[in-house]
């Protein structure tokens, strides 16, 4: 599986990125190296994700986080319906150039709560989660749905608002001594009391770095 979730998912930007037509086999697949974080970052600038949620940062890891039986993985802005997101999703990282780290951490926020528009609640806390790696030449991880990792903050299933639009729900790791993180003391704004204030926050005040994101999109079916 070293490459299946991952390659799907550079595929899915590249394909998004240019807007490709063509059919799979024509298509070409974003590289795994220097020009895939270069693709996965110009995404995130895209969607505002850096900068409203996080600063830019150099990228070291491909995250894939996939939902369900069919093992869908989350792809810069693909759309999950709500009934395929209630339960945690399953996990593929993969670090390319590292080997070794003093820990690795994913976290899911929202930063459109309750709406894009609106983001009064932003950002809204949904997981928090300690990732157990091994030190090798070339992390890759593969945490699947029976994997239990050691949850800081529980999963929170994501639950748009009706006529609120989509929600960009955002996965970042982090990298970082992660054996004594504190939690947020609240879900909405992770315990900021600011509007528009969150992750970032809550990984510059427990000295951690972004060193991978991805996100999807979801909204409530009735607007």
């Amino acid at each position: 599986m070293r490459f299946d979730l991952v390659g799907t998912l550079l595929f899915l930007i590249g394909a998004r990125l240019c807007a490709c037509q063509t059919p799979p086999e024509h298509q070409h697949v974003v590289g795994h190296g220097q020009s895939g974080f270069d693709a996965v970052k110009k995404a995130l600038k895209q969607a505002s994700i850096i900068d409203e949620v996080i600063d830019d940062f150099e990228a070291k890891c491909f995250v894939a986080p996939y939902y369900g039986k069919k093992e869908r993985p989350v792809a810069l802005g693909n759309v999950f319906k709500q009934p395929k997101t209630k339960k945690k999703p399953a996990l593929m990282i993969y670090c390319p150039h590292i080997k070794s780290t003093p820990g690795l951490t994913i976290a899911l926020t929202d930063p459109d709560a309750p709406s894009r528009d609106d983001p009064k609640w932003s950002e809204m806390c949904h997981w928090i989660a300690i990732i157990p790696t091994s030190s090798h030449d070339g992390f890759e991880i593969n945490l699947g749905g029976k994997t239990d990792v050691k949850e800081l903050v529980e999963y929170k299933l994501p639950g748009p608002p009706e006529k609120t639009g989509f929600h960009r729900y955002v996965f970042l790791l982090v990298e970082g001594d992660n054996r004594n993180l504190t939690a947020p003391e609240d879900r909405q704004h992770w315990g900021t009391g600011k509007e528009r204030h969150g992750v970032r926050d809550w990984a510059k005040r427990e000295v951690l770095e972004v060193i991978g994101a991805n996100y999807f999109i979801e909204k409530n079916k009735k607007q």
